[in-house]
C-alpha cells in the first residue's frame, strides 16, 4: 500500500483508550487510590489520556490543511472546519452542561455567570472553581481554543518564500520554537506566588502536545504527495520499540519529578517536565500507528477490530459524562468520597458511561452530524479523492 492510500483505521481506538484512561484516573483520585503505593502514582498519571487526545486532534484536524499546501491546492474552507467542529463538540457538551447543573447536588445555587461561561467554554479564564461533574470540561476548552487557532497556526507553520509546497525544515523549526515556548509557560505560571486562575490549562502551555501531532500531519502529507524514505516511516515499522520507549518515559513520568500526585500546583522544574515527558512518551505511542505499516502485526490489527472501534466511536461521549455517572454512584452507593471502592467505582462507572455514551452516539452525536455538509457552510471544493473523504471522516469521529 502506498502512502496516499493511509486510512489510519488505529486512530479511531486510540480515542477510545485516552476516554478510559481518564475515566480511570479520576475513579482513582475521587477514592483516594493514588495515594496507594506505586500503583496510586500510575494511576495518577492517567491524565496521560489527555495528552493523547491534543496529539491526536493536532494530527487529524491540521492533516488536511497541510495536504493542500504540499498539493498546491486551496486551503480547506476555515468556515466548513469550524462548523463540523461545532457540530461534533458543543451539542453534547451544552447537554452535559445542563444536565450537571441542574442535577448534580453539589451545583445546586450556582449563579448564571457560571451557566454563561460554561456554555461559551470560557470557564478557564475566571479565578473560580469548576462545577461538579464538569472539571475534565477543562480540556474542552483547551481544545476548542486550539481549533480556533488551527488555521491559522498551520499558516504561521507552512508559510515561506517558496511556492513548492511544504518546507518541512521551516516548520520543523517554527513548531519546535512554540513548543519551547509553551514549556516556558506551564513553568512560568507554575510557580506564580497566590496567582488564581487556570493559567496552567491554558492552550499555550499544551502547544507542545497540539504540536507533535502537527508536525507528525506535516511529514505524513509531504509524504503522501512525494512517497520517499524517511526517518519517522522507518521507525514507525518498529512498534515494539516505539512503545518501549514511550513506556520508559511514562514511568519517569510517574515519579515525584512530574509533580505532587494531588491537585497542587506543580514546582516550575516539574511542569516542565512533566510537559516534556507526556510530549515524547505520546509521540512515540502514536508513532508507529501514523507511520510505517497500518494493519501489519496483531497489535494494529487488534486496534482497527470491531471493539476498540466501538469504542473510540463512543469516546467523545465517556469523556463528557463519566463524572456525572461517578458523582450519582458515590451518592447511590453512599461511598464517601476519598475512603477506597476503587474498582467498585471504576467497574460501575465504566459500564454505565459507556451505555449512555453508545446510546448518545447513536441517537444524538451521529445525527446532528449529518447537517455537516449543509450547503451555506460550504464553499465549492474539487471532487474529493476516497483518501481524501476516509480521511475527512476520521477526522470528523474525532
Amino acid at each position: 500500500m502506498t502512502q496516499h492510500d493511509r486510512r489510519f483505521p488505529a486512530l479511531t481506538a486510540v480515542r477510545g483508550i485516552g476516554a478510559v484512561m481518564v475515566l480511570t484516573t479520576h475513579a482513582a483520585y475521587n477514592t483516594g487510590q493514588i495515594l496507594r503505593g506505586w500503583t496510586g502514582g500510575v494511576l495518577t498519571r492517567l491524565d496521560f489520556g489527555v495528552t493523547i487526545f491534543f496529539i491526536l486532534s493536532g494530527f487529524l484536524l491540521a492533516r488536511p490543511f497541510f495536504l493542500a499546501t504540499a498539493r498546491g491546492d486551496r486551503s480547506p474552507s476555515t468556515r466548513h472546519y469550524l462548523w463540523k467542529r461545532a457540530l461534533r463538540v458543543l451539542p453534547l457538551y451544552w447537554l452535559m452542561v445542563t444536565v450537571a447543573l441542574l442535577f448534580d447536588p453539589a451545583n445546586q445555587g450556582l449563579g448564571w455567570e457560571v451557566w454563561v461561561r460554561h456554555f461559551t467554554l470560557t470557564q478557564l479564564y475566571f479565578p473560580t472553581l469548576l462545577p461538579q461533574s464538569l472539571t475534565q470540561m477543562w480540556s474542552l476548552a483547551t481544545e476548542v481554543a486550539f481549533y480556533l487557532v488551527l488555521p491559522w497556526l498551520c499558516w504561521l507553520l507552512t508559510r515561506t518564500r517558496r511556492h513548492d509546497g511544504l518546507h518541512l525544515p521551516t516548520l520543523w523549526w517554527r513548531a519546535s520554537v512554540i513548543a519551547v515556548l509553551g514549556v516556558a509557560w506551564q513553568m512560568w505560571f507554575a510557580h506564580i506566588p497566590g496567582s488564581e486562575g487556570h493559567y496552567l490549562q491554558w492552550l499555550p502551555g499544551y502547544l507542545p502536545w497540539f504540536l507533535a501531532g502537527m508536525v507528525f500531519a506535516a511529514v505524513s502529507a509531504s509524504l503522501s504527495v512525494r512517497p520517499r524514505d524517511h526517518v519517522l516511516e522507518r521507525l514507525g515499522h518498529d512498534l515494539t520499540g516505539c512503545w518501549m520507549l514511550a513506556t520508559a518515559l511514562f514511568a519517569i513520568a510517574c515519579t515525584p519529578v512530574a509533580g505532587p500526585r494531588i491537585i497542587a500546583m506543580p514546582l516550575a522544574w516539574e511542569a516542565g517536565t512533566k510537559t516534556v515527558l507526556y510530549t515524547l512518551a505520546g509521540a512515540f505511542f502514536l508513532l508507529p500507528l501514523v507511520f510505517g505499516p497500518e494493519l501489519q502485526g496483531r497489535v494494529r490489527q487488534a486496534m482497527a477490530g470491531r471493539i476498540p472501534v466501538w469504542l473510540g466511536e463512543i469516546s467523545y461521549g465517556v469523556f463528557a459524562i463519566h463524572l456525572f455517572v461517578m458523582g450519582w454512584l458515590f451518592r447511590t452507593l453512599d461511598i464517601v468520597p476519598f475512603t477506597g471502592r476503587f474498582f467498585t467505582i471504576l467497574i460501575s462507572d465504566f459500564v454505565l458511561t459507556a451505555a449512555l455514551a453508545t446510546l448518545s452516539y447513536r441517537y444524538f452525536e451521529r445525527p446532528i452530524l449529518r447537517f455537516k455538509n449543509v450547503s451555506w457552510m460550504m464553499r465549492r471544493e474539487p471532487p474529493a479523492t476516497r483518501a481524501d473523504q476516509l480521511e475527512f471522516e476520521q477526522a470528523e469521529r474525532h
